[in-house]
């Protein structure tokens, strides 16, 4: 930590890196783009039946509407997250992909063709 100079001031610099590093900007913008790479890396009927929500601590959580889909994607997720990892930077590569049901308000929100 850098000494605060006489008269009680702190060089602006340090300062703003302990802020910086403590809002965690890389892992957000880590996430945001993960959450694009899944619409970019599933089909088009995958894409409008799921929504990629965000990560959490290096976990993609996928909303998915319908048992058969959920199930579908369950097979193919690993293949998936190895994809999206393929053009992720090394410490933003994902661990896992959860699979969550839709809830029914927010299925109305998804394209309607997709029903």
């Amino acid at each position: 930590m850098t000494r605060p100079r006489e008269g009680g001031f702190e060089s602006i610099s340090p300062v703003l890196a302990r802020m910086l590093s403590g809002l965690k900007l890389e892992e957000r913008f880590a996430s945001a783009q993960a959450t694009e790479l899944w619409n970019e890396q599933v089909t088009p009927e995958m894409k409008r039946r799921t929504r990629a929500v965000g990560v959490r601590d290096g976990e993609l959580l996928v909303e998915v509407r319908g048992s058969v889909w959920m199930g579908h994607l369950a097979v193919l997720r690993q293949q998936i997250m190895d994809d999206i990892n393929a053009r992720l930077p090394i410490e933003a590569r994902l661990r896992a992909i959860r699979l969550t049901p839709m809830r029914s308000r927010e299925e109305g929100a998804l394209e309607p063709d997709a029903r």
